[in-house]
Parts: C-alpha cells; structure tokens; sequence
C-alpha cells in the first residue's frame, strides 16, 4: 500500500472518531416545551421559552454530584452537595436515554396578601406520566435566573389533568387554592394551626384579614383579571429586563429568543455539523499538503 493511501485512510479514520465523538455528546433523551394552560401567554417570555434548557443544565449538574458522591456517606453528601442539587438527583435519576421530557402546564400561584415572588411553575412529564413539579426563580435583587425544585412541594401538591385545566391559583393564610368558574379546592395546606408569625401585630392580621375578604368575594373571572394583570404589569419590571440580560450571558447560544428558536431548529444540531465540518477541512487541508509535497519531490 502507498504511503499516500496510508495517510488516507489514517486521515479518514481520525474524521469518524471525530464525527463520533460530536454524535455521542448529544443526549439521547429528549427535553421539549408544551405551552398548554391559560399561564402561557401571560407568563415572561424568557422563563417560559428557556425552561426546557434550565432544566437540562439542572439534570446535568444533579448528575455530574451523583457520579462524584454516589458512594460517600451522609455528613458528606449533606456538606459537599448543594441542598437544591441534593434533593433534584432523584428526580434526575429516572430519566433514561429514551426517554421523552415534556415541560409543560406553566402557573403561577397568586399571593393575595402581597408577597408575591418572580417563582413561576411548571410540571414536567416523562413518557406521558408526572416526572416532577419544580419552579423557576427570578431574584428581585440581582435579576439572577435559576431552577427550583422543592420535593416537599412536589411530593404534597395535589396535582392532576383535571386540576391544571383552566384554573387559576391562589394562597391565602398559606393554604393554596385552585379555581375553574364552577368550584374551588385546596391543593396545598401549609398553614401552621396556632402559630403567628407576628405575634401582637393585631393591624397586620386585620389588614391580611381585610385583603382575603375581598377577594374572596370577587367571582372566578374577577380573581383571573386580577392575578393575568398583576402578572401583566409584572413583564415590564425593570428585574425582568435584568434577568433577561443575565440568562442571555449565562446561555449564551442556548438562550432561546422566541418559541420558533428551539434546539430542534437548529442550535443544538449546529455543534455536531460545525464540529465535523471543521473535521473535514483540516483533513482537506492535510491532504493537500500532503500531495503538493510529494509533487514538488517528484519534480
């Protein structure tokens, strides 16, 4: 065999390990946005369209712990591994490389006695069954953007098809409620029977008291205008232009600008092709090299 045959095939080889190596990094599960429910529309464009990217981030990080601490001991575990990370690699943990994650019924639960957060909600699901309930948190001060999974909520949250359809949610006094125009239910009671926070701030329990009054009186469709406005106003916040500006610099090409911008379209291909792209002009340009050489000794 020629020696220039030789470097062919050498050259060919290194072009597949190359091509290989892009396809193995994709991973096989999949991760993909429904926006179903009456939130999706209301909610920030830029939680609702990059949730499919935090959450894999999420998986990520709980994985990457779990291989670094899967075999140390509780005291360990407790103080090596962050509590959000510590409590979410379970849930990562079921998901399979076949696996299909679908994002989807958004919400928000409305805070009738004022202290409302930037914590926005959504239910995963895989292969067509509840896989977890976890947020995603915009902080009021730094406008950072990050994943929240809370297993005391996902485990003890009531949640179901018939629930999520069309409802609206709400917390008063710590129970949180679910609304359709015909009836209400608890879907969360976290109230604490006999404990005040504010022990002696008789002003503070009327005015609480006075607030859950009168929205308690307003029918199905008054309690919605007042939580999708609420939310409304909430898209222009300074805090969300600055979440929007930090979650851009944090993904970078993964940041997703509008719902057509998906990974499927063309981001997440786009490493694999332009990795082995430049594969192929290197060993193009070898090649050349290589022939021009051995003409010039020839000649």
């Amino acid at each position: 065999m020629s020696v220039m045959k030789k470097c062919s095939l050498v050259l060919i080889a290194i072009l597949l390990c190359i091509i290989g190596a892009d396809n193995r990094q994709v991973k096989a599960y999949s991760v993909k946005l429904q926006k179903d429910g009456i939130y999706a529309e209301v909610l920030p464009d830029l939680v609702v369209n990059n949730v499919t990217v935090l959450f894999e981030k999420e998986v990520k990080k709980a994985l990457k712990y779990y291989k670094k601490y899967k075999d140390a001991d509780t005291y360990t575990l407790a103080t090596k591994v962050p509590a959000e990370y510590l409590d979410f690699i379970p849930v990562a943990r079921k998901i399979q490389d076949s696996d299909e994650i679908i994002i989807r019924n958004p919400f928000y639960i409305y805070n009738v006695e004022g202290y409302n957060s930037y914590s926005y909600c959504f239910i995963a699901e895989k292969n067509g069954e509840r896989l977890c309930m976890f947020n995603v948190f915009i902080d009021q001060g730094m406008g950072e953007v990050s994943f929240r999974y809370d297993n005391i909520m996902d485990g003890h949250f009531l949640y179901d098809e018939e629930t999520m359809k069309d409802v609206i949610f709400y917390k008063m006094d710590n129970i949180t409620y679910v609304q359709t125009p015909e009836e209400t239910s608890v879907v969360w009671d976290q109230k604490q029977r006999g404990v005040h926070l504010m022990v002696g701030a008789d002003s503070y329990e009327a005015e609480m008291k006075a607030k859950r009054k009168a929205f308690k009186k307003k029918n199905y469709e008054e309690k919605k205008e007042e939580i999708f406005s609420y939310l409304n106003e909430n898209k222009d916040q300074k805090v969300i232009k600055e979440a929007e500006k930090n979650l851009k610099l944090e993904l970078k090409d993964d940041y997703i600008e509008t719902e057509k911008n998906t990974k499927e379209g063309g981001i997440g291909k786009g490493v694999s092709i332009v990795s082995a792209t430049a594969g192929v002009v290197v060993i193009v340009g070898i090649t050349t090299g290589i022939i021009f050489r051995k003409r010039r000794k020839r000649g």
